[in-house]
Protein backbone atom coordinates (compact mmCIF):
# COMPACT_ATOMS: atom_id res chain seq x y z
CA UNK A 1 0.00 0.00 0.00
CA UNK A 2 1.57 3.57 -0.84
CA UNK A 3 1.49 6.63 1.58
CA UNK A 4 2.19 9.90 0.44
CA UNK A 5 4.45 11.49 3.29
CA UNK A 6 8.19 11.71 4.89
CA UNK A 7 9.89 9.08 6.77
CA UNK A 8 10.75 10.82 10.24
CA UNK A 9 14.10 9.94 9.67
CA UNK A 10 15.93 11.27 6.55
CA UNK A 11 12.94 12.79 5.06
CA UNK A 12 12.67 10.29 2.37
CA UNK A 13 9.42 9.67 0.72
CA UNK A 14 7.53 6.49 2.73
CA UNK A 15 6.16 4.50 -0.72
CA UNK A 16 6.50 1.05 1.16
CA UNK A 17 5.12 -0.31 4.52
CA UNK A 18 7.24 -2.77 5.87
CA UNK A 19 6.99 -5.40 8.73
CA UNK A 20 6.51 -4.11 11.84
CA UNK A 21 6.95 -0.23 10.28
CA UNK A 22 3.33 -0.18 9.13
CA UNK A 23 2.35 2.50 11.39
CA UNK A 24 5.15 4.53 11.49
CA UNK A 25 5.16 5.04 8.15
CA UNK A 26 9.01 4.53 7.44
CA UNK A 27 10.89 4.78 4.10
CA UNK A 28 12.06 1.29 2.44
CA UNK A 29 15.79 1.93 4.09
CA UNK A 30 14.49 2.29 7.68
CA UNK A 31 11.58 0.12 7.45
CA UNK A 32 14.25 -2.65 6.86
CA UNK A 33 16.43 -1.94 9.53
CA UNK A 34 13.51 -1.67 12.07
CA UNK A 35 12.23 -5.11 11.17
CA UNK A 36 15.72 -6.24 11.54
CA UNK A 37 15.05 -4.61 14.87
CA UNK A 38 18.52 -2.11 14.07
CA UNK A 39 16.52 0.84 15.86
CA UNK A 40 13.07 1.27 17.48
CA UNK A 41 10.68 3.75 18.80
CA UNK A 42 11.84 4.79 22.50
CA UNK A 43 9.03 6.03 25.18
CA UNK A 44 8.91 9.72 23.61
CA UNK A 45 7.89 7.81 20.06
CA UNK A 46 11.37 8.61 18.74
CA UNK A 47 13.72 6.70 16.54
CA UNK A 48 16.57 5.34 18.30
CA UNK A 49 19.68 3.13 17.61
CA UNK A 50 19.51 -0.23 19.35
CA UNK A 51 23.09 -0.14 19.34
CA UNK A 52 23.83 3.24 20.80
CA UNK A 53 20.71 4.74 21.74
CA UNK A 54 21.10 7.74 19.38
CA UNK A 55 18.08 9.28 18.67
CA UNK A 56 17.85 9.76 14.52
CA UNK A 57 14.41 11.81 13.90
CA UNK A 58 14.66 14.86 12.25
CA UNK A 59 12.57 17.80 11.20
CA UNK A 60 13.57 17.66 7.14
CA UNK A 61 11.35 20.29 5.03
CA UNK A 62 11.32 19.46 1.67
CA UNK A 63 10.58 22.94 0.50
CA UNK A 64 11.15 25.68 3.41
CA UNK A 65 8.73 28.49 2.23
CA UNK A 66 9.69 31.29 0.26
CA UNK A 67 9.04 34.18 -0.21
CA UNK A 68 7.98 33.84 -4.25
CA UNK A 69 4.28 32.26 -4.66
CA UNK A 70 5.20 30.24 -8.05
CA UNK A 71 6.80 26.70 -8.84
CA UNK A 72 10.43 27.32 -10.06
CA UNK A 73 10.02 24.73 -12.97
CA UNK A 74 6.46 25.45 -14.57
CA UNK A 75 5.81 28.82 -12.82
CA UNK A 76 2.17 28.03 -11.54
CA UNK A 77 0.82 28.94 -8.25
CA UNK A 78 2.63 26.91 -5.28
CA UNK A 79 1.69 28.04 -2.00
CA UNK A 80 4.85 29.55 -1.36
CA UNK A 81 6.78 26.37 -1.94
CA UNK A 82 9.63 26.06 -3.92
CA UNK A 83 7.78 23.30 -6.22
CA UNK A 84 3.71 23.12 -7.15
CA UNK A 85 2.43 20.05 -6.47
CA UNK A 86 2.04 18.52 -9.30
CA UNK A 87 5.89 19.18 -10.47
CA UNK A 88 6.59 17.48 -6.86
CA UNK A 89 4.67 14.45 -8.29
CA UNK A 90 6.39 14.01 -11.39
CA UNK A 91 10.29 14.07 -9.48
CA UNK A 92 8.71 11.68 -7.16
CA UNK A 93 8.18 9.43 -9.88
CA UNK A 94 11.88 10.31 -11.54
CA UNK A 95 13.44 9.83 -7.99
CA UNK A 96 11.45 6.13 -7.82
CA UNK A 97 13.34 5.47 -10.90
CA UNK A 98 16.68 6.57 -9.30
CA UNK A 99 19.02 3.61 -8.28
CA UNK A 100 18.72 4.50 -3.99
CA UNK A 101 22.63 2.18 -3.78
CA UNK A 102 24.49 4.59 -6.08
CA UNK A 103 27.44 6.04 -4.51
CA UNK A 104 27.27 9.55 -3.86
CA UNK A 105 30.22 10.48 -6.63
CA UNK A 106 28.30 8.49 -8.93
CA UNK A 107 25.01 10.97 -8.24
CA UNK A 108 26.95 14.29 -8.48
CA UNK A 109 28.73 12.86 -11.78
CA UNK A 110 25.03 12.39 -13.00
CA UNK A 111 23.93 15.21 -11.82
CA UNK A 112 26.39 17.88 -13.41
CA UNK A 113 26.21 15.44 -16.69
CA UNK A 114 22.69 15.85 -16.93
CA UNK A 115 22.68 19.43 -16.11
CA UNK A 116 25.58 20.11 -19.21
CA UNK A 117 23.02 18.10 -21.20
CA UNK A 118 20.21 19.99 -20.62
CA UNK A 119 21.62 23.21 -22.04
CA UNK A 120 22.39 21.20 -25.60
CA UNK A 121 18.27 20.23 -25.53
CA UNK A 122 16.25 22.17 -28.68
CA UNK A 123 12.91 20.55 -26.74
CA UNK A 124 11.29 22.90 -23.78
CA UNK A 125 9.29 19.98 -22.97
CA UNK A 126 12.17 17.97 -22.77
CA UNK A 127 14.25 20.06 -20.70
CA UNK A 128 11.18 20.62 -17.92
CA UNK A 129 11.21 16.65 -18.09
CA UNK A 130 14.90 16.26 -17.21
CA UNK A 131 14.76 19.07 -14.55
CA UNK A 132 12.63 16.77 -12.73
CA UNK A 133 15.71 14.53 -12.91
CA UNK A 134 17.74 16.92 -11.58
CA UNK A 135 15.58 17.11 -8.33
CA UNK A 136 15.26 14.18 -7.97
CA UNK A 137 18.83 13.13 -8.04
CA UNK A 138 19.73 15.72 -5.60
CA UNK A 139 17.26 14.78 -3.02
CA UNK A 140 18.36 11.76 -3.45
CA UNK A 141 21.74 12.46 -2.77
CA UNK A 142 20.20 14.54 0.40
CA UNK A 143 18.57 11.82 1.43
CA UNK A 144 20.46 8.74 0.66
CA UNK A 145 23.89 10.34 1.11
CA UNK A 146 23.26 12.83 3.73
CA UNK A 147 24.94 15.56 1.93
CA UNK A 148 22.67 18.67 0.70
CA UNK A 149 25.45 20.44 -1.70
CA UNK A 150 23.25 19.33 -5.13
CA UNK A 151 20.08 20.35 -2.90
CA UNK A 152 21.25 23.92 -1.85
CA UNK A 153 22.14 24.55 -5.71
CA UNK A 154 19.27 22.57 -7.71
CA UNK A 155 16.75 25.50 -7.50
CA UNK A 156 19.02 28.30 -8.83
CA UNK A 157 20.54 25.60 -11.12
CA UNK A 158 16.79 25.02 -12.20
CA UNK A 159 15.90 28.79 -12.49
CA UNK A 160 18.90 29.61 -15.00
CA UNK A 161 17.65 26.55 -16.99
CA UNK A 162 14.52 27.45 -17.22
CA UNK A 163 15.52 31.20 -18.20
CA UNK A 164 17.77 30.36 -20.57
CA UNK A 165 15.43 28.02 -22.60
CA UNK A 166 12.57 30.26 -22.38
CA UNK A 167 12.46 31.36 -26.05
CA UNK A 168 12.01 27.30 -27.34
CA UNK A 169 8.48 27.53 -25.33
CA UNK A 170 6.89 28.04 -28.09
CA UNK A 171 9.18 26.96 -30.70
CA UNK A 172 8.30 23.38 -32.63
CA UNK A 173 10.82 20.78 -33.17
CA UNK A 174 11.59 18.78 -36.34
CA UNK A 175 12.02 15.37 -36.04
CA UNK A 176 15.95 15.48 -36.80
CA UNK A 177 15.86 17.79 -33.57
CA UNK A 178 13.94 15.48 -31.24
CA UNK A 179 15.94 12.46 -32.50
CA UNK A 180 19.03 14.44 -31.77
CA UNK A 181 17.77 15.56 -28.15
CA UNK A 182 16.73 11.47 -27.25
CA UNK A 183 19.91 10.49 -28.10
CA UNK A 184 21.47 13.29 -25.42
CA UNK A 185 19.43 12.04 -22.80
CA UNK A 186 20.19 8.66 -23.43
CA UNK A 187 23.80 8.98 -23.64
CA UNK A 188 23.56 10.58 -19.93
CA UNK A 189 21.45 7.31 -18.43
CA UNK A 190 23.38 4.89 -20.34
CA UNK A 191 26.27 4.25 -17.88
CA UNK A 192 23.49 4.04 -14.89
CA UNK A 193 21.47 1.90 -16.14
CA UNK A 194 23.40 -0.91 -17.74
CA UNK A 195 22.79 -4.22 -16.63
CA UNK A 196 25.33 -6.69 -16.02
CA UNK A 197 25.01 -8.68 -19.30
CA UNK A 198 25.21 -5.42 -21.39
CA UNK A 199 21.82 -4.56 -21.18
CA UNK A 200 20.77 -1.12 -21.74
CA UNK A 201 17.40 -1.02 -19.56
CA UNK A 202 15.14 2.32 -18.83
CA UNK A 203 15.77 2.25 -15.09
CA UNK A 204 17.01 0.86 -11.98
CA UNK A 205 14.05 -1.10 -11.49
CA UNK A 206 14.79 -3.27 -15.23
CA UNK A 207 18.38 -3.41 -14.33
CA UNK A 208 17.38 -5.08 -11.19
CA UNK A 209 15.15 -7.19 -12.97
CA UNK A 210 17.86 -7.80 -15.81
CA UNK A 211 20.41 -8.65 -13.68
CA UNK A 212 18.34 -11.77 -12.21
CA UNK A 213 17.10 -13.23 -14.80
CA UNK A 214 21.43 -13.32 -15.67
CA UNK A 215 22.16 -15.15 -12.49
CA UNK A 216 19.54 -17.28 -12.88
CA UNK A 217 20.64 -18.32 -16.17
CA UNK A 218 17.47 -17.42 -17.45
CA UNK A 219 18.02 -16.91 -21.48
CA UNK A 220 16.43 -14.05 -21.67
CA UNK A 221 16.10 -10.83 -24.82
CA UNK A 222 15.40 -7.24 -23.78
CA UNK A 223 12.95 -5.09 -25.11
CA UNK A 224 11.50 -7.91 -27.83
CA UNK A 225 8.38 -7.57 -30.25
CA UNK A 226 5.72 -9.10 -29.19
CA UNK A 227 5.13 -11.57 -32.43
CA UNK A 228 1.58 -12.78 -31.47
CA UNK A 229 -0.07 -9.44 -31.86
CA UNK A 230 -0.89 -8.56 -35.24
CA UNK A 231 0.05 -4.92 -35.71
CA UNK A 232 -1.77 -4.23 -38.77
CA UNK A 233 -4.74 -4.41 -37.49
CA UNK A 234 -4.19 -3.37 -33.73
CA UNK A 235 -0.66 -1.80 -32.44
CA UNK A 236 3.28 -3.11 -32.36
CA UNK A 237 3.67 -4.39 -28.70
CA UNK A 238 7.21 -4.59 -27.08
CA UNK A 239 7.55 -6.25 -24.19
CA UNK A 240 10.23 -5.67 -21.90
CA UNK A 241 11.46 -9.27 -21.50
CA UNK A 242 11.10 -12.64 -23.62
CA UNK A 243 11.96 -15.99 -22.53
CA UNK A 244 11.69 -18.44 -24.98
CA UNK A 245 10.39 -22.17 -24.82
CA UNK A 246 10.73 -23.93 -27.64
CA UNK A 247 10.31 -22.42 -31.29
CA UNK A 248 8.46 -18.65 -31.23
CA UNK A 249 6.86 -19.65 -28.35
CA UNK A 250 7.80 -18.39 -24.87
CA UNK A 251 7.20 -15.96 -21.99
CA UNK A 252 6.60 -12.17 -21.65
CA UNK A 253 7.89 -10.15 -18.74
CA UNK A 254 6.58 -6.68 -18.05
CA UNK A 255 7.71 -4.09 -15.34
CA UNK A 256 5.15 -1.68 -14.93
CA UNK A 257 7.07 1.15 -13.00
CA UNK A 258 5.51 4.65 -12.92
CA UNK A 259 2.55 6.01 -11.73
CA UNK A 260 1.22 8.79 -14.86
CA UNK A 261 -1.58 8.60 -16.28
CA UNK A 262 -0.74 8.21 -20.12
CA UNK A 263 1.83 5.37 -18.74
CA UNK A 264 -1.11 3.67 -17.07
CA UNK A 265 -3.53 4.01 -20.07
CA UNK A 266 -0.89 2.08 -21.93
CA UNK A 267 -0.28 -0.53 -19.25
CA UNK A 268 -3.70 -1.22 -19.45
CA UNK A 269 -3.69 -1.56 -23.18
CA UNK A 270 -1.01 -3.33 -23.30
CA UNK A 271 -2.64 -5.87 -20.74
CA UNK A 272 -5.47 -6.52 -22.80
CA UNK A 273 -3.65 -7.58 -25.70
CA UNK A 274 -1.40 -9.71 -23.84
CA UNK A 275 -4.70 -11.54 -22.36
CA UNK A 276 -6.80 -11.22 -25.84
CA UNK A 277 -3.82 -13.59 -27.28
CA UNK A 278 -3.78 -15.67 -24.61
CA UNK A 279 0.16 -14.96 -23.63
CA UNK A 280 2.53 -16.38 -20.85
CA UNK A 281 3.11 -13.15 -19.18
CA UNK A 282 5.15 -12.31 -15.79
CA UNK A 283 3.93 -8.53 -14.25
CA UNK A 284 5.91 -6.97 -11.77
CA UNK A 285 5.01 -3.73 -10.28
CA UNK A 286 7.11 -0.69 -8.75
CA UNK A 287 6.80 -1.89 -5.14
CA UNK A 288 7.73 -5.33 -6.32
CA UNK A 289 11.51 -3.86 -6.44
CA UNK A 290 12.06 -2.92 -3.15
CA UNK A 291 12.93 -6.51 -1.92
CA UNK A 292 14.85 -8.16 -4.42
CA UNK A 293 15.32 -11.47 -2.35
CA UNK A 294 11.42 -12.16 -2.62
CA UNK A 295 11.66 -10.72 -6.35
CA UNK A 296 13.85 -12.82 -7.43
CA UNK A 297 11.71 -16.16 -5.63
CA UNK A 298 8.47 -14.64 -7.33
CA UNK A 299 10.14 -14.91 -10.79
CA UNK A 300 11.32 -18.23 -10.16
CA UNK A 301 8.40 -19.24 -9.08
CA UNK A 302 6.54 -17.81 -12.36
CA UNK A 303 8.49 -19.22 -14.81
CA UNK A 304 8.39 -22.47 -13.38
CA UNK A 305 4.31 -22.39 -13.52
CA UNK A 306 4.82 -21.22 -17.31
CA UNK A 307 6.83 -24.21 -17.98
CA UNK A 308 10.59 -22.66 -17.87
CA UNK A 309 12.72 -25.56 -16.79
CA UNK A 310 16.14 -24.87 -14.84
CA UNK A 311 19.51 -25.21 -16.77
CA UNK A 312 21.20 -28.82 -15.66
CA UNK A 313 24.60 -28.49 -15.08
Amino acid sequence: MKVNSKCPICGAPTNVYMGNARKDKLCFKHGKMANKQEIKLNDDGKYVSVSTGEILNSEIDIFPDVTSHVCVICGKESNAKEICTECYKEIMAEYDELDKNQKKWELKDYYYNLKSNISRLKSYQYVINNTYRLFAIAWSVKWNCKDEQLSDIVVEDVKKIIKAKEPLKEKKIDNKEEQTDKAIIAASNVEKNRAVDGHICKSAGEVLIDNILYRSHVCHAYQKTVKEINSDTERTVVSDWFIPLSGTKGIYIEFWGMDKKDYQDNKEEKQALYKKHNLKLIEINKNDVNDEEILENTIYRELIKFGWKPQED
